[in-house]
C-alpha cells in the first residue's frame, strides 16, 4: 500500500501544477516572489542562505531574521473535452494555501557565515468532484517542510562559496471514488474507492559559488540535489462486485524531488540592479508512477486500477528569469520580475493529477525601510498558464485545460 499511497501522494504534489512547473514552489522568500525567482546573483538579506548561501558573506556583519507569509490562490482548473470518448467537462475546486517561511543568518565569523531556513518547496492540493476526474483525483494533498542549514565562506574579495544540508518532511493524503469497466471481467463497471495517507523524511544538499569579476557585475551558480522520498503509510482500497476485493495495509511509492541548476548574472548600476537567471530542473528521473503494497493484490479490479505502473516520462524543463530592482531612496525600493517557465509534463502522459502547461510569470514588489535595521516588504506574482490542448493521449484525454495562479507575499526583516 505504501506504494499506492505515495503514488497518489505524488499526484497530490501535482496539485501545485496550476502554480509552478510540475509541483515545485520555487518562490520561498519575498524577493523571489517580487522578482519571479531572479534572486540568485543578487541574493541578499537573511533569505540568501536559501537562495544562494555563497552571498551571505557579502552582507553587513549583523545577524538578521526574515519572517515571510505567502498566500497562494489557485482558481479551479477548467477542463472541456472527453475522456475515453465520454463527455467530461469539469472544473476542480479552487485552492488557497498559506505558506510561512523563516530565514536567519548569523553574524560574520571571520570569513564565514551560517544560515538557517524553513521553507515549503513542493506541494499544494487539488480536488475534483465530478466524474470521471473524481475516480482517481478526488483529493490530493501534499505538504513538504524543508529545514536547511547553510554556510558561506569568503575565499577572496572577488569570490565566495557556500553550501548546505536539506532535511525534508513530506506528508500527503490521496482519495478517489469511482468506477471502471474491465473487459476481463465481462460487461458492467466495478465501483472502487481509495483513501491513502503517509509521510517520509528525506535528505539532500545544495552548493553555490559567487564571483565578482568587475565592480558592477556579479555572477553565480547554484545547484540543489535530487531527493527521492519514499512515502510510507496506510492504504485503504476496495472494489465491489465480482472480482472485487478490499485491502487495508502498508503501501510505498518513490517520489522524485528533482535536482535544479541555476546560472545567474546581475548588473549593478547606480540605483538599479538587473538580474538574468537560467534555471534547469531535472525532471527526467520521473519515468513511472508505481505503487507497492504489503501483499499482492489478487483482485483483477484492484490490480488493474491501483497496481499497474503508470508511464510518466517527464522531461527536463528550463526557466528563464528576469528581475529588476530600483532603489528610489534609502527607505524605498521597487522590484519587477518576469519569467518564462516550461512544463516538464508531456502531452502523451498528462492526466488530471497534474494538468500542467508552459507559463508566463509576472511579479512586482515594494520594500520600505523605516530604519537601517528594519525592512517591510509586499510582493505579488501572477502565473498565467497557457491553455493546454491534449489529443488522444495515453489516458484517453481529448480536450483543453485552462489554469492559472496568484501569489501574495508579506515579509518582515530585522537585523540585530
Amino acid at each position: 500500500m505504501k506504494r499506492c499511497y505515495i503514488s497518489l501522494l505524488f499526484g497530490l504534489l501535482s496539485g501545485g501544477a496550476a502554480f509552478a512547473a510540475g509541483y515545485r514552489i520555487p518562490e520561498q522568500s519575498l524577493d523571489a516572489v517580487a522578482l519571479s525567482g531572479a534572486t540568485v546573483a543578487n541574493a541578499h538579506g537573511p533569505s540568501a542562505g536559501y537562495n544562494n548561501p555563497a552571498n551571505m558573506v557579502w552582507e553587513a556583519g549583523e545577524a538578521a531574521v526574515e519572517g515571510n507569509l505567502s498566500v497562494i490562490v489557485l482558481p479551479g482548473i477548467r477542463f472541456r473535452g472527453t475522456v475515453k470518448g465520454n463527455p467530461a467537462n469539469a472544473e476542480s475546486k479552487s485552492e488557497t494555501a498559506y505558506l510561512p517561511n523563516l530565514h536567519y543568518i548569523s553574524p560574520k565569523m571571520g570569513n564565514a557565515r551560517v544560515g538557517l531556513s524553513l521553507v515549503y518547496p513542493f506541494g499544494l492540493s487539488k480536488r475534483w468532484d465530478p466524474l470521471p476526474q473524481r475516480a482517481f483525483f478526488q483529493e490530493f494533498t501534499l505538504k513538504t517542510i524543508e529545514l536547511d542549514g547553510s554556510i558561506g565562506y569568503l575565499v577572496s574579495e572577488r569570490l565566495s562559496v557556500g553550501g548546505g544540508l536539506r532535511v525534508i518532511h513530506s506528508e500527503g493524503i490521496v482519495k478517489g471514488n469511482g468506477s471502471a469497466t474491465l473487459s476481463a471481467l465481462g460487461p458492467g463497471s466495478r465501483n472502487f474507492t481509495r483513501d491513502l495517507k503517509g509521510d517520509d523524511f528525506s535528505y539532500g544538499y545544495y552548493l553555490a559559488i559567487t564571483a565578482k569579476p568587475v565592480k558592477k557585475i556579479v555572477m553565480a551558480v547554484t545547484y540543489r540535489s535530487q531527493v527521492t522520498a519514499e512515502l510510507e503509510g496506510n492504504a485503504k482500497i476496495s472494489a465491489s462486485g465480482p472480482g472485487g476485493e478490499s485491502y487495508d495495509g502498508p503501501g510505498t511509492v518513490d517520489v522524485v524531488l528533482p535536482a535544479s541548476l541555476q546560472v545567474a548574472s546581475a548588473l549593478r548600476h547606480k540605483k538599479t540592479v538587473l538580474e538574468l537567471v537560467f534555471e534547469r530542473t531535472y525532471w527526467h528521473r520521473y519515468k513511472t508512477l508505481d505503487f507497492e503494497y504489503g501483499r499482492p493484490l489478487n483482485s483483477l479490479v484492484l490490480g488493474a486500477v491501483f497496481d499497474a505502473p503508470t508511464p510518466k516520462n517527464w522531461q527536463d524543463a528550463d526557466t528563464y528569469r528576469f528581475g529588476f530592482t530600483y532603489r528610489h531612496s534609502n527607505a524605498l525600493s521597487w522590484m519587477l520580475g518576469f519569467a518564462i517557465d516550461e512544463t516538464p509534463v508531456p502531452k502523451q502522459t498528462l492526466n488530471f493529477e497534474i494538468p500542467d502547461s508552459d507559463a508566463l510569470v509576472y511579479s512586482t514588489g515594494i520594500t520600505y525601510r523605516p530604519n537601517v535595521r528594519t525592512r517591510v516588504s509586499l510582493a505579488y506574482l501572477y502565473s498565467k498558464k497557457e491553455d493546454r490542448q491534449v489529443t488522444n493521449n495515453a489516458n484517453g484525454i481529448n480536450g483543453n485545460f485552462e489554469l492559472s495562479g496568484q501569489l501574495i507575499s508579506l515579509s518582515f526583516v530585522r537585523a540585530f
